[in-house]
């Protein structure tokens, strides 16, 4: 009797066996952009969206191709596979096991996807924008940077003669004055700047360029 108790017993264990199906989307954590100001002069413009980079990754993902598994590669759009973009206000719908606005490359590691990072350094002379992907082993995927310099033009100073005549007296009376003013050249040229900045454009301009050009290895 022991022994068909224990035997039903067994029998009747749940099966705890996990079917694991292969994920269909292609996930792209998108950090705030950050700005490294190390500009001494004030008028240099850095003010952008802190969530453009996100904004343009949304809308330029459907560029990038994926492996079609023959040596190839395809459009998104044909590859059967979805492209899901992701900023620190929308992962927690999607990813709440992890803190992103901590370590978003950590957790971008943990959950398997890609990460994308902004930074902005900008100085006296020069504004530096550079995008770097991750893949999901914390390894640069691609990264591309573009710069915007100060421009400073020397304009030559010339010497200015004017001259001014002036008339007067009747029909038989003559008459009349001139004065000439001479303005010599000075020493030293004007110097003439136009300050670097960062404009919404940049950004949009480089992660297109970049988003066509992604290529996806499908496992």
């Amino acid at each position: 009797m022991l022994w068909l108790l224990t035997s039903l017993l067994f029998a009747q264990e749940p099966d705890m066996t996990i079917v694991v199906e292969a994920s269909k989307n292609i996930e792209f954590f998108v950090s705030p952009i950050k700005i490294q100001n190390r500009a001494v002069d004030i008028s240099v413009e850095t003010v952008i969206d802190d969530d453009a980079a996100f904004t343009y990754v949304g809308h330029y993902i459907k560029n990038i191709k994926v492996s079609t598994g023959r040596g190839g590669y395809e459009p998104l759009s044909l590859s059967g596979y979805e492209a899901r973009v992701y900023n620190e206000r929308t992962i927690q719908y999607a990813w709440d096991n992890c803190n992103y606005k901590r370590d978003p490359l950590a957790c971008a590691v943990q959950n398997s996807h890609y990460y994308v990072e902004t930074i902005v350094t900008v100085d006296d002379n020069q504004l530096v924008t550079k995008v770097t992907i991750y893949d999901s082993n914390a390894q640069v995927f691609l990264s591309a940077s573009s710069t915007n310099d100060k421009i400073v033009k020397w304009i030559k100073q010339q010497e200015i003669t004017i001259k001014q005549e002036q008339q007067q007296g009747g029909l038989l009376g003559g008459g009349g004055s001139a004065t000439t003013i001479h303005k010599p050249k000075e020493e030293l040229p004007l110097k003439w700047e136009i300050p670097h900045s960062l404009t919404d454009k940049m950004i949009q301009q480089m992660l297109l360029g970049m988003f066509v050009s992604v290529k996806i290895d499908m496992e």
